[in-house]
């Protein structure tokens, strides 16, 4: 008889102390990131990453590692989703000689074409990287 009573108590007791640390059904965690790497037109490497938030919001991180690693040097850079900009500038490299800018914004209706350009403004490299979903 008291075993169920410490029962009764406990089990509620929990279910309050896993729903208030934000305990919630793997369902409703995010999603995946999705991640593309791709060359640079001289060697340096590219690299976005697209997810979806908790709160629906998509977190876009694009950057470049230079293959010479020298900080400080600028890149311009562009992110489109759909054809519409949703992030552009310039911005320059930290001391391992990459750069990389983040985001988040709200998804488009339908399919998401997320499209990640820059480029070195000293010596014309090229990056661009595509992710659809």
């Amino acid at each position: 008889m008291r075993s169920r009573r410490i029962a009764s108590l406990i089990i509620p007791v929990s279910l309050v102390t896993a729903l208030a640390a934000g305990v919630v059904p793997a369902q409703a965690a995010a999603k995946p990131a999705v991640t593309r790497n791709s060359p640079c037109s001289k060697g340096s490497t590219g690299n976005l990453q697209v997810q979806r938030e908790d709160n629906g919001m998509l977190s876009i991180d694009f950057g470049v590692d230079m293959v010479t690693h020298t900080p400080s040097v600028n890149w311009t850079y562009r992110v489109m989703d759909n054809r519409s900009v949703v992030m552009k500038g310039t911005t320059s490299t930290i001391a391992d000689g990459s750069f990389s800018v983040t985001r988040a914004i709200a998804p488009l209706t339908g399919t998401n074409h997320i499209v990640a350009t820059a480029r070195n403004t000293t010596t014309g490299e090229t990056c661009r990287i595509r992710i659809v979903g």
